[in-house]
């Protein structure tokens, strides 16, 4: 374990990657497959590089403002109910121990 110093700052440690294999056969084939792909979609006349996607997300663009302000709303009438029960049930206290 390294002592700490004060004036001197370690620098950070670098980020050397290099890959451990590579293979050109592979990549002359995606490539090809690729452009097999582009070929078929402009004879279907597809625009190219869409997806056929089964699964479309339900979330849509605001939904989140939207769901913080619901959810706040929610809140807040929450708090007022537990609000009026917790007078309610103080009344009849007060008006039980007054009464008798």
């Amino acid at each position: 374990m390294a002592i700490p110093s004060f004036f001197k700052q370690t620098k950070p440690r670098g980020f050397n990657y290099t890959p451990r294999y590579y293979d050109p056969v592979k990549e002359e084939l995606e490539q090809r497959r690729r452009e097999w792909q582009r070929e078929r979609e402009a004879r279907e006349g597809k625009p190219a590089g869409t997806i056929n996607q089964p699964y479309r997300s339900k979330i849509m663009r605001g939904d989140m403002r939207t769901h913080f302000h619901r959810r706040q709303e929610k809140v807040r009438k929450q708090t007022t109910i537990r609000l009026l029960v917790i007078i309610l049930i103080i009344v009849l206290f007060v008006y039980f121990y007054l009464r008798f």
